[in-house]
Order: structure tokens, then C-alpha cells, then sequence
């Protein structure tokens, strides 16, 4: 046997697709930075003191948005609160203003939360706690940690000329955050209505992210098993 004949070129692995790459480690573990950071700045917003006037003009605001939203029925709340994140997510998702666009949003929401705690004589920091206590703010949160990842992703894939690859998991994600938020303003109604239903959601909230850890875990277990293939030359 010829030496070129016994020379074995290893072939470049089939591109993975493209639910592997959004559930990839580095993407999720990415996604979940961006959720602590957003969390960290949200309770620093909802502890920042505040003056007065700002006080007054956010409890105010906060008072015409939540009687926009209360006079409206279950449905058109749901499209109302949607279109209203949905907007915000889809800016975040813009490389580096969508960075700046969710630290303004994320801390201007700590900002309104505190005011309407202190109207309560309450510390903002515990109504932030109150509010996670639903589960549609830490699926509405997690929304915008996707949109904001993906932004990022976007940066890392241009300066590693992988942009097109890049591209197919954007659309993607896309459709992610979309649902992600049209559930969040669903669950956020219902906890509306009846509080207490909106606490037991908690239980498939709390299956999904169990089946969407399992769906990972095996999509990273495939990836990580296949086969590296040779082909002769």
C-alpha cells in the first residue's frame, strides 16, 4: 500500500443543526448570564433611591398603564401586554443597541416597581421578590435573556465569519421569544384575574423547563457521540 493510498484525511463534520446550536452549552450558558445580570440590574433599579418628583411621575405612569390594561378583556389583554414585550424583546435582539435598550428597559421596570411599592410603604426589593413569585415574570425575564443572547451571537458570529450560520438560529430564536412572551402574557392575565391560579401555573411552567433541560441534555449527548468520519484521498 502506496503512502498516499494509506492517508486518511478526516472529513469536516456535518454542520450541526440548527435546534443543536440553540441548545448548545456555550449558547445556554450565555442565555443564563444575561438572565443573573438582568436580575441583578432589576433589583438594583427597584433599591436605587429615588426623589420625589420621579416618584410621583412613575406612579403616575404606572397607574395610566395599569388602567389601560385593566379595562380591556382577557384576549385583548393578552395581545395588549404581547405586543407591548414583544417590541421591546424584538429591538434587544439588534446587536449593541439591543444591548443598551434592554439595561434602559430592565432598570426603568426596577425604577416603576419601586415607586408603586413606595406608594404601598413597601421596599421595592421585596415587591421584586413578590413578583417573582409568579412565573410568568421569570418566563417573560428569560424572553428577553434569548433576544439579548442572540444579539450577542450575532457580534461573535461576524468576527468569526460565521454570520449565515449565525442567521438560521436568529429565525429561530425569533420564533422562541415570540412564544415565550405570547405565554408570558397569557399566564401574567390569568395571575391578573385570580392570583392564586396564576401561582399553581408554577407546575407546567416547572414541567417545561424540565422537558426543555432533558431535550438539551440529549441534543448535547448526540452531538457530542458522533462519530468523526474518514474518507481516503
Amino acid at each position: 500500500m502506496s503512502e498516499k493510498e494509506a492517508y486518511q484525511e478526516p472529513v469536516p463534520p456535518p454542520r450541526p443543526s440548527v435546534v443543536k446550536e440553540l441548545l448548545g452549552r456555550r449558547r445556554l450558558a450565555l442565555i443564563l448570564t444575561v438572565l443573573l445580570v438582568e436580575l441583578t440590574i432589576f433589583f438594583l433599579a427597584a433599591s436605587v433611591p429615588m426623589d420625589a418628583a420621579t416618584q410621583q411621575a412613575l406612579q403616575n405612569g404606572a397607574k395610566n398603564l395599569t388602567g389601560v390594561s385593566s379595562s380591556l378583556g382577557p384576549t385583548a389583554q393578552i395581545v395588549y401586554i404581547f405586543t407591548h414585550n414583544a417590541a421591546i424583546a424584538f429591538g434587544e435582539m439588534v446587536p449593541i443597541f439591543g444591548g443598551l435598550l434592554w439595561v434602559v428597559s430592565i432598570y426603568a421596570t426596577g425604577q416603576i416597581l419601586q415607586a408603586v411599592a413606595l406608594s404601598h410603604s413597601a421596599p421595592g426589593a421585596l415587591y421584586g421578590l413578590l413578583l417573582l413569585f409568579f412565573p410568568f415574570a421569570i418566563v417573560e425575564l428569560s424572553a428577553y435573556a434569548v433576544a439579548v443572547s442572540s444579539g450577542v451571537m450575532l457580534i461573535v458570529s461576524w468576527r468569526r465569519r460565521r454570520l449565515r450560520s449565525e442567521t438560521r438560529v436568529l429565525v429561530l430564536e425569533v420564533g422562541v421569544v415570540a412564544v415565550m412572551l405570547l405565554v408570558a402574557a397569557a399566564m401574567e392575565t390569568v395571575t391578573i384575574i385570580d392570583p392564586v391560579l396564576g401561582i399553581a401555573l408554577w407546575i407546567p411552567t416547572g414541567l417545561a423547563i424540565a422537558a426543555l433541560a432533558l431535550i438539551s441534555v440529549r441534543a448535547q449527548s448526540t452531538s457530542d457521540g458522533e462519530p468523526i468520519r474518514e474518507a481516503t484521498s
